[in-house]
C-alpha cells in the first residue's frame, strides 16, 4: 500500500509539471506558479480536511519549513536552467534530491534490506539516467553548484515532510504551503512583477496546483511510512513528465533516457520485492 501511495505522488507531480511548463512558456514566471502554490494550498487544505490527523506544533513547524526549503530549491534550480542549461543541472538535482531522504532514512532507521538496498542504488541510477536530457553537456563546476544547491533543497522538504508524525496525516503540507505563497508573493513585489498570470491559462493553474496538491500529499502519507522509498520515488516525477511530454507535446527522448526508464522498472521491481 505504501508503494502504490507513493507511486502515485510522482504521476501527480509529473502530470502538473508537463501542464506547468507548458503554461509558464507563456511567460509571467513568477505570477504563474504563484497561482500554482495558491491552488496546490487550496487542494492540500481539502485534503488535509478529508484524512483528516491530529498534527502537533512539531509536525507543523517541520512542514512549515519545508515551505521555505522548496522555495529556495525552486530559485536555485530555475536559476541553475537559465544560466547552464537543464544537461548538468537537472539530473544532479533529481539524485541529490533522492539522496538526502534516504540519508536520513538511513540515519534514523537503519541500513534497509539488502534487496531494497539494492533497489534504491539502482533507482538513483534510473533518476540520473532519465535527467540526461542533454548527454553531451559540458561539465562545469556553476551548473554542478546550482544542481547541487536545489537538489538538497529539494531533498531537505522530502526529509521534513518525512520526519512527521503518523498521525499528523496531510496537515503539516498546508503551512509548507502558506510559506511557499508568501515567499513567491515576496519575490513579486521586490522584483515589481505581475501579480496574475496570463489571461486564460488560470484554469490550467488550476489544474497543476491541485495534482501538486495530490502529489504532495500522497508523498507525505507514504514519507511517513518509508522516507526513503518516499523520497526516490518523489524524484522519479521527473521521468513522468518526460513521457508526457513525449506523449503529448511530441518530445523525443534520448537513447540514455530510454534505457533510464528501463533501470526504473528493475529499481520498482526490487523495491516491490523488498
Amino acid at each position: 500500500m505504501t508503494i502504490l501511495i507513493g507511486l502515485l505522488a510522482p504521476l501527480s507531480i509529473g502530470l502538473a509539471d508537463h501542464i506547468g511548463t507548458n503554461v509558464g512558456r507563456r511567460g509571467r514566471l513568477l505570477a504563474t506558479v504563484l497561482s500554482i502554490y495558491v491552488f496546490t494550498l487550496l487542494s492540500t487544505l481539502i485534503l488535509a480536511v478529508w484524512r483528516g490527523g491530529s498534527p502537533t506544533v512539531s509536525d507543523l513547524v517541520l512542514g512549515a519549513c519545508s515551505g521555505v526549503s522548496s522555495g529556495m530549491g525552486l530559485i536555485q534550480l530555475y536559476r541553475g536552467y537559465t544560466t547552464r542549461g537543464t544537461g548538468i543541472v537537472g539530473p544532479v538535482a533529481a539524485v541529490t534530491g533522492a539522496v538526502v531522504p534516504i540519508g536520513a532514512d538511513t540515519i534514523v532507521s537503519g541500513l534497509p534490506s539488502t534487496v531494497v538496498g539494492s533497489g534504491l542504488v539502482v533507482g538513483l541510477v534510473a533518476v540520473w539516467l532519465i535527467g540526461m536530457k542533454n548527454p553531451g553537456a559540458e561539465w562545469d563546476l556553476i551548473a554542478m553548484k546550482h544542481g547541487l544547491a536545489s537538489g538538497v533543497m529539494f531533498g531537505i522538504t522530502a526529509t521534513l515532510l518525512g520526519l512527521t508524525g503518523d498521525d499528523a496525516g496531510i496537515w503539516p503540507v498546508v503551512p509548507g504551503r502558506v510559506v511557499a505563497v508568501a515567499f513567491i508573493l515576496l519575490l513579486i513585489l521586490i522584483r515589481r512583477e505581475a501579480i496574475r498570470p496570463h489571461p486564460g491559462t488560470v484554469s490550467r493553474t488550476a489544474m497543476v496546483g491541485m495534482l501538486g496538491g495530490i502529489g504532495l500529499g500522497t508523498f507525505t502519507l507514504a514519507a511517513q511510512v518509508n522516507l526513503a522509498v518516499a523520497g526516490l520515488f518523489f524524484q522519479m516525477a521527473y521521468g513522468v513528465t518526460v513521457v508526457f511530454q513525449v506523449l503529448f507535446s511530441g518530445e523525443r527522448t534520448t537513447r540514455i533516457q530510454q534505457a533510464g526508464f528501463g533501470v526504473a522498472i528493475v529499481a520498482l521491481s526490487l523495491i516491490i520485492l523488498g
